[in-house]
């Protein structure tokens, strides 16, 4: 634990002296690196901070471009296009193990899971599990829901997301779910 408190102390060191504009080179190294395969005594990783000339833009230009040699990609494209959820409609109430439509537009062009959201006070909520995966990436579609067993409430919703990343969604008014 000793070992892992210090690799996190130094990480946030060279994060706020990235942040402040200066460059912090951190090597890691056993104390013993002929000791082969045996874990070290406890405190013997030594750790070497040193300063280096130039600014942190350059730095950060760098390993974008080693990044990109590496074929990672170091700049993410935005999610393009977006989910609108429309059926359920607002207004009618659904049974706890009870099935009932979905239908949204999708102009992602991926496939979306579908979740049981709950609101639960001051402006948050919570996912209560998945209803649907992989649903069809047309930009028009509808699928069958089974909710699972939920105690009655007037505060639920469906999240529709693109699977995996989520990194596009939409969500379904609020509806009531009874016994």
């Amino acid at each position: 634990m000793c070992r892992a408190t210090s690799m996190a102390t130094n990480l946030a060191v060279a994060v706020a002296a990235t942040a402040v504009g200066c460059m912090l080179v951190i090597n890691l190294a056993p104390a013993r690196p002929d000791a082969g395969k045996g874990r070290p005594p406890a405190g013997s990783t030594l750790a070497a901070a040193s300063g280096h000339g130039g600014s942190a833009a350059r730095a950060a230009t760098s390993a974008l471009g080693a990044a990109a040699r590496d074929g990672a990609d170091p700049v993410a494209e935005p999610p393009a296009g977006r989910i609108e959820v429309t059926a359920p409609q607002p207004g009618i109430d659904f049974k706890s193990n009870g099935s009932f439509a979905v239908a949204w537009k999708n102009t992602t062009g991926e496939e979306v899971d579908i979740w049981l959201n709950a609101k639960t006070g001051h402006g948050r909520s919570q996912r209560l599990g998945l209803v649907a995966s992989r649903a069809p990436a047309r930009p028009t579609s509808e699928v069958i829901v089974t909710l699972p067993q939920v105690p009655p409430g007037r505060s639920y919703f469906l999240e529709v997301a693109t699977a995996g990343d989520g990194a596009v969604r939409g969500f379904s008014r609020t509806f009531a779910v009874t016994d």
